[in-house]
């Protein structure tokens, strides 16, 4: 029975310990999106990098959460350590669905710059051509 009690322990202190990655990865979005929204780009590849390896580690977490929660019996798992593992996902659910919509918001900073620069290159592209245009002029006038 000890055992089995410390493997549900394990299992909730696995569930806590995604929820603090999940937060760590809501606070480091949290920080960036708020730069994208001020058309500053300079560190995306810096939380590509972090959020990367907070995933991977969110992973490794839902390996060992599987391989635990496979030996564990269900009938064993008291009322109170349900009720508890309930609020934990359902945190975790909160986190994920605020990171989704961070990234939503994200994606359309970074949508937006990029047709910025769309049309940013295709005024310089027409700008070229009429320049080429009215260089031509003497020619073609003489």
């Amino acid at each position: 029975m000890l055992k089995e009690e410390s493997n549900i322990n394990l299992i909730m202190q696995l569930l806590e310990e995604k929820n603090e990655l999940l937060r760590l990865f809501l606070e480091i979005s949290e920080k960036e999106r708020r730069s994208f929204k001020a058309r500053n780009f300079d560190n995306l590849e810096i939380l590509y990098v972090s959020r990367e390896e907070l995933l991977e580690n969110i992973q490794c977490i839902d390996k060992r959460l599987d391989l635990y929660s496979a030996k564990e019996n269900p009938e064993t798992i008291t009322p109170e350590q349900k009720s508890k593992i309930t609020k934990t996902l359902e945190t975790k659910q909160l986190l994920v669905n605020e990171i989704l919509s961070q990234d939503l918001v994200m994606l359309s900073c970074i949508d937006n710059e990029k047709s910025g620069l769309i049309k940013k290159i295709s005024s310089v592209r027409t700008g070229r051509r009429l320049m080429k245009a009215y260089r031509r002029l003497p020619d073609i006038v003489e």
